[in-house]
């Protein structure tokens, strides 16, 4: 089971990708290196960075997602047709609250725990629509204590920012989620393998930061993180968006942007890595 798992651990499950028979070869929007990254793939093999899969982030919020502005819908209707609960605001809070959790706590599992550098501020709260939100928070009082009508002001804003915050989490989930691993010796990690526009986090090989990109990225951040897996140690590439979800780098979407020419130029590291070990490529169990 362990060797079936190691196996799928770079080209992805079968069970991603349903309308397939079995794991696909290529993704829609799947680009590569140029060839000084010297990377390869799970099919050949040999020394490189190799993309590794992750489990694709939309159908893991789409069916919360689509149910929460029902909720939000629904908790209108005992404020609307009052009397006809046990307790018409308690309803109504309830029913608001679940259509927020619906959208946040299954979004909030897609990140991977690690610090976002790509958030604008400590106070950057996407893909929330914090602009709507304060402003059906601010206008909602009122209704109690100037007009009733102005709760449906409040409703309209709320309705506004669910409807922006479902947009940003298209952008944050719709991308084709991957990071990039070379395999190598963990002392052979240092300050003086890293390339050119990279910021030593740690002085030698650590599971966690080990290096961030230090020139500017529009949404985005890029970063080295020490994975082990086993007995096998690797230097991972990833891009992680504002919102928090990692992105494959090396998207039709981003090789060619003038931005990310700098930092998909070149790999980030100087060293070639180790040889990948055969029991994470496919041909293993040929």
């Amino acid at each position: 089971m362990q060797a079936a798992r190691d196996r799928d651990w770079l080209a992805g499950e079968s069970a991603w990708y349903t309308a397939s028979e079995g794991v696909p070869d290529s993704l829609a929007g799947e680009s590569f290196p140029n060839d000084e990254w010297g990377f390869t793939t799970p099919s050949k093999g040999g020394r490189g960075w190799i993309r590794q899969r992750l489990a694709p982030m939309g159908p893991r919020i789409l069916f919360s997602t689509a149910w929460a502005p029902f909720f939000l819908l629904l908790s209108v209707v005992p404020l609307a047709l009052p009397g006809r609960t046990p307790n018409d605001q308690s309803i109504a809070t309830t029913l608001f609250a679940i259509s927020w959790a619906l959208l946040l706590i299954p979004f909030l599992k897609l990140k991977d725990g690690l610090p976002n550098r790509a958030a604008k501020s400590v106070l950057d709260l996407y893909p929330l629509d914090v602009l709507f939100i304060v402003l059906g928070g601010l206008t909602f009082p009122l209704h109690i204590l100037v007009d009733t009508r102005i709760g449906w002001l409040s409703f309209a804003f709320f309705a506004i920012a669910q409807y922006r915050t479902i947009r940003n989490f298209t952008v944050c989930a719709g991308r084709n989620s991957a990071r990039w691993l070379l395999p190598l010796e963990s002392a052979d990690f240092s300050t003086e393998v890293l390339g050119q526009g990279w910021v030593a986090d740690s002085k030698r090989f650590r599971n966690g930061p080990l290096a961030h990109w230090d020139g500017p990225l529009p949404e985005y951040a890029a970063d080295l993180i020490g994975v082990t897996r086993g007995d096998s140690t690797f230097v991972a590439f990833t891009l992680k968006h504002r919102g928090g979800t990692l992105h494959d780098p090396f998207s039709e979407h981003l090789v060619g942007e003038s931005a990310f020419e700098g930092l998909l130029g070149s790999p980030p590291l100087v060293i070639g890595g180790e040889a990948w070990p055969e029991r994470f490529l496919p041909s293993a169990e040929q």
